[in-house]
């Protein structure tokens, strides 16, 4: 009885992973064929998007300015902090960015200073210095509402390595890149 449910059972699994290794090799011609269609309609959908979305791969010098859907940004200026309260971590120095947002929607905006990110030297982002003790003008800030039409400026520290030089900047939205300042400390 036993060696007979083993059996059965042993010929239920040969089965189930023949019918799926049918299966799999039918559904692949299929898949090719819906792949190209696909591939053509995704081509499409990407050029009609591309003049409707922001261009990521713009990159914006200081005092040029970027646009999303809701907000226009650009950097004003770029300096190195020569006063601090807190020493920045060795191998960095203080970098201060200083924004001017507008509010191009018909919506309040809100923007934070953890929306702008520089790229390390390997390649990963990298927020903001908090309590640095830097003072700035305009002055530092973590966030800000931004009614229709106004405008806010405000800056950002950020404690870059001393060696790099060429600096990226990214604004984020949803986590995503949205516009990408480069500009050289």
């Amino acid at each position: 009885m036993k060696s007979s449910i083993v059996r059965m059972l042993s010929a239920l699994l040969v089965a189930c992973t023949l019918f799926s290794a049918a299966g799999c090799a039918e559904g692949g011609a299929e898949t090719e064929v819906v792949s190209a269609s696909e591939a053509e309609a995704s081509e499409a959908a990407k050029n009609t998007d591309a003049a409707e979305a922001p261009a990521t791969d713009q990159v914006l010098a200081v005092g040029e300015a970027g646009r999303t859907e809701d907000l226009e940004i650009s950097i004003t200026n770029v300096q190195k902090a020569t006063e601090w309260i807190n020493s920045p971590p060795e191998g960095s120095e203080y970098v201060v960015v200083a924004l001017k947002i507008t509010n191009i929607s018909d919506e309040e905006q809100s923007v934070g200073a953890g929306d702008f990110q520089f790229v390390n030297a390997s390649g990963s982002r990298e927020a903001y210095t908090r309590s640095t003790g830097v003072k700035t003008d305009p002055d530092t800030f973590g966030g800000t509402d931004i009614a229709p039409g106004d405008t806010f400026e405000g800056s950002i520290v950020f404690a870059m390595p001393v060696d790099m030089s060429d600096i990226e900047l990214h604004y984020l939205e949803s986590y995503q890149t949205a516009l990408r300042f480069a500009f050289t400390k």
